[in-house]
């Protein structure tokens, strides 16, 4: 390795006493250190100090002036990019700033795009680490206290606002940020929270609603702190008196038990209590570390819920099929979605995490080594017990849905276990050591898990495949020697064989994942000897054929030799000849497997792990070759970049691995690989692998330079002066696309392999001075063809790139200190897989020393000067367009781009002084606060100004720049169309501008690799512990991110101005391709320079007005470019949110109709829908609250005041802001009149007005009172024939009233209506009594139903959720309106006069009414508008009864059409906003209201018809949702009035009323209690109704009812937690002696029709059939449903009654019904406490029933039942279940017998192993001691008359039979020791009478189907004799034998 003076070998131990004191210091937080391994970091002293005290004082500057955008905004990103830059951040500093980001993010009235800039950055400063150095750097509660309430509150405003309240799209987008700030924050939460956060969501939880219960569970999961606080260093409890998770746990269960059929609600308590569980493994309170058993069974229970298998078996015993049968599920199937839709905006809320890892991070920490020695129920033996369970849906012939699941489950607790075990290993672990696991659970975890992991290994599909090698790479970090060995035993066949291509692909992808761990010396000794035989299996599958195994194939060989040394040991002096020998026989013995047997010792696997070695060179000539091959056979490639084909992929990761390889090679086998690649090179041209072959020469020589560039320079030379000689690249072309000429190849082919060998060769490259500018020099002279001189450009680009740039000379395994040791490197097989010091990684380094920058200098002299002179020369001579004008141009150009790309690290500017830069800046920026950034130090050549080349070098860069706008000028002028030219200037103007020092696509291909690289050896908890190659690239990646940051922030000179203009022009040319080329360098170079965008937008605003100084064609090209650009995130956003740029914005859109073309109009289109998509109502004022001057006041001393004129700048800044409101208020309100007088204008085109109608509804604000023109529009919009504008005019003219009223209430408090806090003055709180008495809850109930309540003195509670589980300590309660009318504000008037003016006009409501009743459009749903009735609710609300009797006219008109559905659908709008607007009318009016409306609405319900009905039900919904029963007491009336007539025949008409009970039921569910149970006899006494459809409708409002029944109402939130924690389990049931009685009568009655039935009457009319229909319905309905405290109570007496049901047979319809209710029961998860009496019932059923149907009915429903309820199930019910089936094995009836051995089977798989041998001796016995007397035949040919007890030992026989097979059937996929013996007796029994020998045949194809697989593997079980008696049974009876 060449080591001249021009190499600094960066050993950061070597220099670290030389280096700075402030930059060791700011890597001390960092596991690795990013500064010191950088060659210059001696020059970063106080770098960091000086910037972060920047960044704090001019944040608080930003602050204090409310300067949040753009100036907050700004130095938020700086410190973004600070901590980009891996720079420390002290920890006072880190909680001040987050306090202070926090502070800002809670602002009510802050943009919502920028509170999720504020919420992003302030989570990745409190964001917790774990591990080792990071310990000390996060925060901890000690640190900060964050308040938890505003963030509650500005969630809930955004996701749950009143129905008026609109919540933009962007906002609720931008509020997932906020979500994930409370995930974070939660630690923080003052010690108060957890009692607040329960006392604010828990009285909001009702079971009637899944939005109420998923909100209340959603607020629970997201901020309830999950651990106590604790000091974060010294583990010290901070607060004893606080609530802590233990406090407040059996709440939660019992929370989950009351709502069933929701997978949400499942996964978030999962999620909940796995983050208890792992916050809280030092506490020992239960019986599980902070759990009870019950509690651990119960999310068992849960995992089993969520992976939704499916189970059980059909009646004939076939197992369901994933849709057979009503395919019952272990999870809630397709029902858990239905139930999670109606949670609408609460799933919002769900944590986005995945729940299985939530379920495996419980079980994980849940892992107690004290509980596990016991016997008794853990969490480790629940694990076994669910493997056990589920573990034949892992093998691959049981693929389904559940797959991925299960895979990923495995997964997930393998990297759990790993994080868990790592966590305790590190000495600042704070679990206590007796809780912390230990090896023996390591191992028995491992055991566990290993074998279902195997079985997946070879699945069907990659995602499942890809889940358990992420398994495989966890547990082989756990316990090598466990899972390795039988790893490999099915690694080597896969690989060696080809028949089963899956599984060799499956092979090679694991293997890459695990090759670090198995060649880890230290981890897995006995591994490295697999490595030579596993890199020669690999070979054959690096094939063209097969990309993707190709890429497993050298990801093995990347991953295994990044930390191999690729040496042949066996030469060093150690008697080289006896390893070799040796070596052969140990590679047979373990090719042949025979390495099981080998427990070679330590020594003895160094000694083979050295022997292999020996191979190397064989394999690298092997591996070469096949590199060849592939590039042979690659495919043509256009002349673009490889990139987006299989192919390209492919070629990138063979030549990735070609790097690391020569990185690794010791020098003998680096000159055996040079010389193949040499003699490739030059003795064949592939012009398909132009560029392969000279990367692939470039790795080579990167590795060695010296010795290889000794080859290449000469070869590549001489053939490129040979082939310009005889005419190569003579023919001019000028296009990319043009055809390269096959005779041009062989010159290509050395001019790549002579540029790529350049690109990184150090200072070798100044011996090859001369040749490299004099083959330069002749390629620029006679180069024509495109592809000729553009890489003639690259060689001089890849010079001055390698001359002037810092890179890493090596990435080698271990430092070059070692790699040239030679005792290190005779013994490095023993270091295999060691990993580097990160903290010091002694990188070897390129920096330019003075002869290169020198050279470097004169190349540009060389080249660039020249090439200057002559573009002025053409320009001067303005030469015409030609083809060899062009050409010329495109070559002379080509040399100065390639001059600017190479010289990117030349200087750190371009050469201009900018004195008033920042002046200049807070002009373009509306903002006093912005600075450009400070150049960082990144190793620029020409820094030092007293040196006179660093002038030379800044002229060089004001010479190109001054250049590039003539060359733009002159393009414009007179060569327009000259495209290929005009984009090589784009191309420089965009590297001159956007590069300094890297190109971002190669600073983002650098990190894309790093992290696919990193990806593939991380594993938990693994403290960057990465093969060295990764550390050298990590901080390579350091170095360019500090060039990319040099890009940006910069201030512009004139000179910049002007090239934005010209690109600006370019980006509006008429061709497309200059277009596309000149927008995105505009776009890239608009973020680099502060200010730019100002001076772009306003151009592109005006170009979107008509302008007829161009023609049509030319100005459709303009509009097009423009609109382009403005659609780019880049210009988007200063038109979204600076108002100097919004008002133009909306109405240059909605004045572009000018232009008809259509591609145009769609861009219009996209452009509009994007914005709108994107638009923030910001509010003009915040209010700044009193928290926010402490934080700022914190971070200003951390800011050491770096700024002497403090104050000034605060003044400055604030009367800049000033300035700044006041011009978007007044924008505001221009913007609005413009948009208004453009709907007025009768010219515009009405998709232009629909736009600019849209921009307005956008516009409206609470915070402008709407003028007079503002209501007019809205007014015209309701009544515009364009249903898109009615539309906009009724939400417009909701909101506007809403906020007439919202100002009204606020009465000119501009504060009240930014937090959204106006109150109503009738509202008021009425505070719960304490303590409460008894019957508070029944009064409160009984109250609501009074009708004569005095108006003065009432509480109306519209919030139907209030007091139903737990009393809130205060809640909110109307009074009724005896005042007057409310006084409307004052700025409001104009604006509510125009109202009431249209609103009382008749004329008006008749339009309004025609429109309405108009017959849907095609894509419009046919359905009741609540958004219509909202309309009518806000006109009746503002302006009371005023229209009524305008209004009474149409209504009447519009009930009386009562066959006319779309009148009906009207009627029934206008009838609900009237009746939900009358909410504050005054009593009177309201009286007067029903008086007219109940009459008309009595006869309207009596002419319903079956069309129009979903119309009024909706109606009578949308009336009483969340409002007081007393409010519509009138309506429920009506629908009372109307008595059900049992007796009628009209079935429409009475279902018709019993479904409008149901409405008022569903809406005001317990509330409605008082009157619910009058109607419960009606129902009951009804129930054997003669008509289906009335029938359907009694269950469903039965089932209402029972639902309702159950009311906790405790009595206050600590009552409730010390009741949940004193009782077990609070039972969910209903304690109502009535209740039960009538249920009690209905099974009676039941049983009596029952014994009616004659064996000869038609059950259809009978009134048992129509009684049993109506008890199913009412079934169906409750077991459908997510309530469960009306449907428990009531399954286990009606139970036995549903099998008889399905036992009724000539009624078909009760029959399926019955089936369906039962397959229901089976599929409900029961609470602990049922499952005893669950049990006890099916027992009974299956032993006294008389009836064999049912006992065979029964027992399906009994295998999923005991499925579901693994884990709840005691072993004494397990064993009474178990007796029960073995007794049904004896049953007289055949399908009972065989269907109980299927059932038997099933028990055993999944949890009674330890029965086996108890079964199998039972059932041996049976089958061996029971002779079957023989039947001899008679003489005359007559049927033998059976012997006396034949049929009894038959009966006992077939018993026998049918254990043992059940036994065999238990085990699909594997032989347990015990299983021959028991195979060989069954083959006995073939002989046996018809019904023994049928079950024997069975489980013997059953056997075969479920062993071919593995056979090869299973027979190995069996010996020889058993073998072959078993031959004929298992091998099917040949045809021809």
């Amino acid at each position: 390795m060449s080591n001249s003076g021009s190499l600094h070998t960066g050993s950061a131990t070597a220099s670290s006493d030389m280096l700075p004191s402030s930059v060791v210091q700011d890597d001390k937080e960092h596991t690795l250190h990013y500064s010191q391994a950088l060659p210059y970091a001696s020059q970063l002293d106080r770098e960091a100090e000086l910037w972060l005290s920047d960044i704090c004082t001019q944040l608080v500057v930003s602050v204090q002036a409310h300067d949040f955008a753009p100036g907050c905004l700004f130095w938020v990103k700086s410190l973004s990019c600070y901590l980009d830059l891996k720079h420390a951040l002290p920890r006072e500093t880190r909680a001040n700033l987050a306090k202070l980001l926090y502070e800002l993010t809670i602002i009510p009235g802050m943009d919502s795009a920028l509170v999720e800039i504020w919420a992003n950055a302030c989570v990745r400063l409190i964001k917790k680490f774990i591990g080792g150095i990071r310990k000390k750097k996060h925060l901890g509660p000690e640190d900060l206290t964050l308040p938890w309430r505003p963030l509650y509150e500005m969630i809930h405003k955004t996701f749950f606002p009143k129905s008026r309240q609109r919540t933009l799209v962007s906002e609720s987008k931008q509020i997932a940020s906020i979500l994930r700030l409370a995930e974070y924050a939660q630690r923080f939460f003052q010690k108060e929270a957890s009692k607040e956060i329960l006392e604010e969501f828990l009285p909001k939880f009702s079971a009637h609603s899944v939005m109420d219960a998923l909100m209340a569970q959603g607020y629970l999961v997201l901020f309830l702190p999950t651990a106590a606080r604790t000091h974060s260093i010294t583990n010290e409890q901070l607060d004893t008196d606080a609530l802590r998770p233990l406090d407040y746990l059996q709440t939660m269960f019992l929370l989950w038990s009351s709502i069933t059929n929701s997978p949400t609600f499942d996964a978030q308590f999962v999620d909940l209590l796995s983050r208890i569980a792992e916050s809280n493994l030092n506490t020992n309170t239960g019986d599980i570390g902070l759990f009870s058993r019950l509690q651990i069974s119960q999310v068992f229970g849960a995992g089993l819920r969520m992976m939704d298998l499916p189970v059980g078996s059909r009646s004939d015993g076939s197992a369901f099929g994933s849709g057979a049968g009503g395919g019952t599920t272990t999870g809630f199937s397709s029902q858990g979605l239905r139930t999670d839709v109606k949670a609408g905006n609460a799933l919002f809320l769900r944590r986005k995490h995945d729940k299985f890892k939530s379920l495996a991070r419980f079980i994980v920490y849940t892992i107690y080594p004290n509980v596990d020695s016991d016997d008794h129920i853990s969490s480790m033996s629940h694990l076994k017990k669910l493997i056990q369970a589920i573990e034949s849906y892992y093998h691959p012939s049981n693929h389904g849905r559940w797959s991925y699941q299960i895979t990923n489950f495995a997964r997930q607790l393998s990297s759990e276990f790993l994080k868990r075990w790592r966590e305790e290993q590190k000495p600042e672990c704070s679990t206590p050591t007796a809780n912390r696991l230990t090896p023996e659970l390591r191992k028995a975890f491992v055991y566990t898990i290993r074998p279902v992991v195997f079985l997946s290994l070879f699945g069907k599909d990659q995602y499942s495949v890809s889940a358990s090698q992420s398994a495989l790479k966890s547990l082989v970090w756990l316990e090598p020697d466990l899972v390795f060995p039988g790893l490999l035993e099915r690694i080597y066949p896969s690989l060696e064989t080809l028949t089963e291509t899956h599984r060799t692909a499956s092979s090679l992808s694991l293997l890459s994942h695990i090759s670090l761990p198995l060649l880890s010396r230290e981890h897995y000794p006995a591994g490295g000897k697999h490595l030579l035989p596993l890199l020669h299996l690999v070979i054959p599958g690096i094939d063209m054929n097969d990309p993707m195994k190709s890429i497993s194939s050298l990801m093995f060989i990347t991953t295994a030799l990044m930390n191999v040394p690729i040496f042949d040991l066996t030469e060093s002096a150690m008697g080289g000849v006896t390893y070799a020998t040796e070596e052969r026989r140990f590679e047979s013995m373990d090719m042949d497997g025979g390495y099981q047997s080998l427990t070679a010792d330590r020594e003895e696997d160094d000694a083979l792990c050295r022997a292999t070695t020996a191979e190397f060179e064989e394999w690298i000539a092997k591996f070469l070759n096949r590199v060849f091959t592939i590039f042979e056979n690659l495919p043509h490639q256009d002349n673009k970049k490889m990139g987006g084909n299989m192919e390209a992929g492919l070629t990138q990761i063979l030549l990735h691995t070609c790097e690391v390889i020569f990185n690794q090679i010791s020098d003998k086998l680096y000159d055996l690989a040079l010389r193949m690649v040499v003699d490739f090179a030059s003795q064949q041209v592939l012009p398909n692998a132009l560029r392969p072959m000279g990367y692939l020469c470039a790795v080579i020589t990167a590795a060695n330079p010296s010795k290889a560039l000794k080859k290449f320079i000469p070869i590549c030379i001489q053939n490129i002066q040979t082939e310009l000689e005889h005419g190569a690249s003579s023919l001019a072309t000028n296009s990319s696309s043009s055809h390269q000429p096959q005779s041009d190849s062989t010159l290509h082919w050395y001019q790549s392999i002579l540029f790529q060998v350049l690109t990184m060769p150090g200072s070798e490259i100044l011996k090859y001075k001369k040749d490299i500018v004099d083959i330069l020099k002749l390629m620029q002279a006679q180069c024509k063809s495109r592809r000729g001189f553009m890489w003639a450009g690259k060689l001089l680009r890849f010079t001055l790139m390698s001359l002037l740039e810092i890179y890493p000379l090596e990435c080698k395994s271990f430092p070059l200190d070692r790699w040239n040791d030679p005792e290190y490197v005779a013994n490095q097989h023993l270091y295999w897989g060691a990993f580097t010091d990160p903290t010091d990684p002694k990188i070897h380094w390129h920096v330019p020393s003075e002869d290169e920058k020198n050279f470097a200098l004169e190349l540009l002299e060389t080249f660039y000067t020249p090439a200057e002179k002559r573009l002025r020369e053409l320009i001067n001579a303005q030469t015409p367009n030609s083809k060899e004008s062009t050409n010329e141009f495109c070559r002379v150009l080509c040399i100065v781009r390639n001059c600017i790309l190479g010289s990117a690290t030349l200087t750190d500017d371009d050469g201009f002084d900018i004195d008033d830069a920042d002046d200049q800046l807070q002009g373009e920026e509306d903002s006093s606060t912005i600075h450009q950034m400070k150049t960082l130090y990144a190793g620029y050549s020409f820094i030092d100004k007293s040196d006179p080349r660093t002038e030379t070098a800044k002229a060089f860069r004001r010479s190109v720049g001054t250049l590039l706008h003539d060359l733009c000028t002159f393009f414009k002028q007179f060569r327009e169309d000259d495209v290929e030219s005009i984009k090589i200037v784009i191309k420089i103007a965009k590297s001159y501008m956007t590069d300094r020092g890297v190109e971002k696509s190669k600073f983002d291909a650098s990190r894309r690799g790093y992290n696919f690289a990193k990806n593939i050896s991380k594993t938990p908890e693994c403290n960057k512990k990465y093969p060295r190659y990764l550390l050298v690239r990590r901080v390579y990646n350091h170095h360019l991110l500090r060039l990319k940051q040099n890009a940006h922030g910069r201030a512009r000179a004139p000179l910049h101005d002007a090239l934005f203009a010209d690109l600006v022009e370019l980006s509006l040319s008429y061709y497309a391709e200059i277009r596309k080329l000149a927008q995105s360098a505009l776009t890239y170079s608009a973020r680099c320079f502060v200010g730019s965008k100002s001076h772009i937008v306003p151009t592109l605003l005006d170009t979107l007005r008509p302008d007829p100084a161009f023609s049509a064609e030319v100005y459709a090209n303009r509009i097009k470019g423009a609109l382009y650009l403005l659609s780019s995130r880049t210009l988007m956003l200063s038109c979204l949110r600076d108002w100097r740029f919004v008002p133009k914005f909306m109405v240059s859109l909605c004045r572009t109709q000018h232009e008809d073309k259509i591609s145009v109009q769609e861009l219009v289109r996209k452009l509009f829908v994007e914005y709108v998509f994107n638009f923030n109502s910001t509010s003009f004022r915040l209010i700044v609250p009193d928290q926010i001057q402490q934080a700022m006041d914190e971070v200003a001393n951390m800011g050491l005041q770096s700024i002497t004129d403090f104050d000034e700048q605060i003044q400055k800044a604030k009367a800049k802001v000033t300035e700044r409101n006041q011009n978007e208020e007044k924008s505001y309100k221009e913007l609005v009149s413009s948009l208004l007088e453009l709907l007025r204008d009768t010219k515009v085109h009405w998709r232009f007005a629909n736009m600019a109608a849209n921009f307005l509804e956008l516009l409206l604000r609470s915070d402008a009172p709407p003028s007079a023109d503002l209501v007019n529009f809205a007014n015209q919009c309701i009544v515009s024939e364009l249903p898109a504008m009615r539309k906009i005019g009724i939400s417009s003219t909701s909101r506007i009233l809403l906020y007439i009223k919202q100002r009204t209430f606020a009465q000119g408090d501009p504060e009240v209506l930014l937090v959204k806090e106006t109150r109503n003055p009738r509202k008021h709180e009425v505070v719960t009594p304490k303590p409460l008495p008894s019957d508070y809850t029944k009064q409160f109930l009984e109250s609501s139903w009074t009708s004569n309540f005095d108006p003065s003195d009432c509480h109306l509670v519209d919030n139907l959720v209030t007091g139903w589980y737990v009393w809130p300590k205060s809640y909110d309660a109307y009074s009724l309106n005896t005042g007057d009318e409310l006084e409307i504000e004052s700025a409001c008037r104009d604006g509510f006069e125009q109202f009431r003016k249209v609103y009382t006009s008749a004329e008006f409501w008749s339009k309004i009414t025609n429109y309405m009743s108009q017959e849907t459009s095609k894509g419009q749903e046919d359905a009741f508008s609540g958004t219509n009735a909202r309309l009518y609710k806000s006109v009746f609300g503002m302006l009371l009864d005023k229209p009524l009797d305008i209004v009474r006219p149409e209504l009447e008109r519009l009930c009386s059409q009562a066959d006319q559905k779309n009148q009906q659908r009207a009627a029934a709008e206008l009838v609900a906003g009237i009746i939900r607007g009358s909410k504050h009318w005054s009593p009177e009016k309201i009286q007067g209201l029903w008086s007219w409306l109940s009459p008309l609405l009595q006869k309207t319900f009596a002419a319903i018809t079956p069309d129009s009905l979903t119309y009024w039900e909706s109606m009578v919904k949308f009336c009483s949702s969340q409002r007081d029963p007393r409010r519509i007491l009138p309506l429920i009336d009506v629908i009372m009035s109307a008595e059900f007539d049992p007796t009628s025949y009209a079935a429409f008409s009475e279902a018709r009323k019993l479904l409008f009970v149901r409405a008022v039921l569903i809406s005001l569910t317990w509330r409605a209690i008082p009157k619910a149970n009058e109607l419960l006899d009606t129902y009951i006494s009804n129930l054997h109704h003669p008509y289906k459809q009335v029938r359907e409708v009694i269950g469903g409002n039965l089932n209402e009812i029972l639902q309702i029944q159950w009311v906790p109402s405790v009595s206050s939130v600590d009552e409730l937690l010390q009741a949940s924690q004193s009782q077990v389990v609070v039972p969910i049931t209903i304690q109502d002696s009535q209740l039960q009685e009538r249920i009690d009568t209905i099974i009676k009655s039941l049983r009596t029709w029952r014994q009616e039935i004659e064996p000869t009457a038609t059950a259809g009319s009978t009134k048992y059939g129509n009684a049993s229909k109506t008890v199913l319905c009412w079934l169906h309905e409750a077991l459908s449903n997510w309530r469960v405290a009306g449907t428990y109570p009531h399954i286990l007496p009606l139970l036995p009654e549903l099998f008889h049901m399905q036992d009724i047979n000539d009624d078909h319809d009760l029959q399926t019904m019955a089936s369906g209710v039962l397959n229901l029961i089976a599929q409900t998860s029961y609470p602990p406490a049922l499952v005893p009496q669950m049990v006890d019932a099916f027992a009974q059923i299956l032993t006294e029933s008389n009836s064999w149907h049912i006992r065979m009915k029964a027992l399906p429903i009994l295998q999923v039942f005991f499925f579901k309820h693994l884990f709840l199930l005691q072993s004494s019910e397990v064993i009474r279940i178990m007796d029960v089936i073995t007794n049904l094995l004896m049953d007289t009836q055949i399908e009972v017998r065989q269907l109980a051995s299927v059932t038997l089977s099933g028990l055993v798989r999944c949890s009674q192993r330890d029965a086996i041998h108890v079964l199998k001796e039972k059932y041996h016995n049976l089958m061996v001691n029971t002779h079957i007397p023989k039947r001899t035949r008679q003489s005359n040919g007559a049927k033998a008359p059976l012997p006396e007890g034949y049929n009894e030992a038959l009966l006992k026989k077939h018993a026998g039979v049918l254990g043992l097979s059940s036994l065999i059937d238990a085990f699909p996929y594997e032989v347990p020791k015990w299983m021959p013996e028991i195979l060989v007796q069954l083959a006995g029994c073939i002989s046996e009478p018809a019904a023994i020998q049928s079950t024997v045949r069975k489980t013997f194809s059953d056997f075969r189907r479920t062993h071919s697989d593995t056979w090869h593997e299973d027979m190995l079980q069996f010996d020889e004799d058993q073998l072959s008696l078993l031959t004929d049974m298992l091998i099917s009876p040949s045809y021809y034998a």
